[in-house]
Formats: C-alpha cells, sequence, structure tokens
C-alpha cells in the first residue's frame, strides 16, 4: 500500500506573523532556502533520540531535484532507527545473510515532494508514509536549526496536517458513522471520554452523524465547549467515518488534528514492484491542487 501524507507549512517571524515564502526577510526565496537545507542535512546526518530512547537518523538517500518552473523539490529521504533485532535470510536457500543487531541502524527510503508557490504564505510536504519512520517534528526540528547556522533565527517554520478537501469531502459525504467519542478536560478528574460505538441500524447511524456533521460544519469556537444533544457540553467531540473498509478521525473542535494520509496505492505507476518517482510527483502536485 502507498499512501502520502499531505502537510501544509508557514514561516511565522518572532510576532507569529505568516510570511509570504517566495520574499521573506525581505528578499529570500524559501525555495531557494529549502534547497540549501536539502543539501545541508544530505551532506549533515542528523541524529537524535526519539521518545522511546531509540537513536535515529535523518538525511536524504541522494541528492535532491529542484524544478524551479513548478517551484517543487523533490527526491528521498533516508530514516533509520536502532532497536530492532532480525535476520536477513537468503530467499531461495533460506541462510543467513546478516544479523541485525539492536545497535544496528534500520534504514528506509521514502519519496517526498517540497512545493513553495510563488507570492503565497502557504507552501506543502507531501511525504510517502513509512511505519515506524515520522517525519513531521524531525523535519521541523532540522529546518530551524539549519537556519539558526545561517544566522537566521527570527523565523519559525511550522508545519500542520492538510488533508485535499475532495478526501475529507468524500469521507463526510459517503462514509458510514463507527463511533463517537465525547471528551471532557476537568481539572480535578482529568481528561475523560465517553465512547459510543454504532450498531448496523442504519437510521439511527444516519440521524446521529447528520448532526455531527452539522457541528463538525458550524462549529468555531475553539473556548467554548460543543453542546451535544441532551447528554451536556463537551471540550471536544470526535467521531470515526468509514468507507470501504477504511476508517478516519474526525475532530469537531480541533479540525487540524484530521490524518491526512491518502492511499494512492491505485494512481501511481510502477517499475519491478515500486512506485515510480514520475507518478508520485505526479499526483503529488494533484494533490497539492485539492488541497490548495
Amino acid at each position: 500500500m502507498i499512501n502520502l501524507n499531505i502537510y501544509r507549512f508557514m514561516l511565522l517571524n518572532k510576532a507569529k506573523e505568516q510570511q509570504v515564502l517566495s520574499f521573506y526577510n525581505e528578499d529570500e526565496d524559501l525555495l531557494d532556502t529549502m534547497n540549501d537545507f536539502c543539501g545541508y542535512i544530505h551532506q549533515n546526518i542528523r541524529g537524535y533520540i526519539d521518545n522511546q530512547g531509540k537513536y535515529r537518523t535523518f538525511t536524504l538517500s541522494d541528492l535532491q531535484n529542484k524544478n524551479s518552473a513548478n517551484r517543487t523539490i523533490s527526491g528521498y529521504f533516508d530514516s533509520a532507527y536502532t532497536g530492532e533485532k532480525g535476520k536477513i535470510k537468503d530467499r531461495k536457500t533460506n541462510k543467513l545473510k546478516f544479523d541485525i543487531k539492536g545497535v544496528d541502524l534500520v534504514s528506509k527510503d521514502f519519496f517526498y515532494l517540497i512545493h513553495v508557490p510563488k507570492g503565497s504564505k502557504i507552501g506543502f510536504l507531501i511525504v510517502q508514509k513509512k511505519e515506524n519512520h515520522g517525519v513531521k517534528s524531525i523535519f521541523e526540528n532540522a529546518f530551524n536549526n539549519f537556519m539558526r547556522t545561517k544566522g537566521v533565527s527570527n523565523f519559525l517554520l511550522e508545519l500542520r496536517q492538510a488533508p485535499p478537501r475532495y478526501f475529507i469531502e468524500n469521507y463526510l459525504e459517503f462514509g458510514k458513522l463507527k463511533e463517537f467519542k465525547l471528551i471532557e478536560n476537568d481539572l480535578l478528574l482529568g481528561r475523560e471520554e465517553r465512547v459510543f460505538k454504532l450498531n448496523n441500524v442504519m437510521n439511527e447511524g444516519q440521524n446521529l452523524k447528520d448532526i455531527l456533521l452539522e457541528l463538525f460544519n458550524t462549529f468555531s469556537s475553539s473556548n467554548e465547549k460543543i453542546p451535544f444533544l441532551n447528554k451536556g457540553e463537551y471540550d471536544e467531540i470526535t467521531f470515526v467515518l468509514g468507507i470501504n473498509g477504511s476508517t478516519k478521525t474526525f475532530y469537531v473542535k480541533n479540525q487540524e488534528k484530521i490524518r491526512s494520509n491518502v492511499d494512492v496505492t491505485s494512481l501511481v505507476e510502477y517499475d519491478e514492484g515500486e512506485p515510480t518517482t514520475e507518478s508520485l510527483i505526479k499526483i503529488s502536485l494533484d494533490i497539492i491542487r485539492q488541497a490548495s
């Protein structure tokens, strides 16, 4: 399965004001800065310890490709981590070829595309999703550290989930309600969650879905509690919609938490079982047009 994660990024100054990316800091183009950053992390492997105590590295598998006409940078990240043990065996003979130890780095390459539109305050990062290889935090940290090495400390890059509208609308229109959750944050009792799972009664599920969609589409206050039927008021309400065996969680208040991974398995072309770079670039640009 080939999944792509879609992020939008902003460049903020110290007053938290968004900058026009193609001429931030008076006359600098973030496309050129991003290109310099990619070259930097290719030469300077980023090493760090994750929340589970594993040592990780982050770099590029090869030099990036910059397309000035499309204002994109694309290539493959190289992400690796320690802590996995295993064996690599010959497929035909089942004989041991290599013994993976816990101190060894288990590495994966995965596709990325950066798009910096001309005259816009919003850019996009699309990354191929790989299990156990997240990129959001390390990309933000690595880029912001890179800016400090350049002597630029008054700007901060921020990434957020950016699911394309058609993808969200497809779930909202055709998805079946699987469950919803009422969440309340209490200073004394902590976080309390009430989970309601739906049975196969169609009318009940559709009626509740309509109510939740109304809240999802109209509730706009980040400070007020969310009223729900006669069950009270809540700090957050989430609900799960499913289509053809896949599900996605939606948030009434904090909608930026909605995951942006899109399955493109049937949309890309393959060469020896692997998706071609050209088709990944093409579908990424299509997704960006839908997410813009």
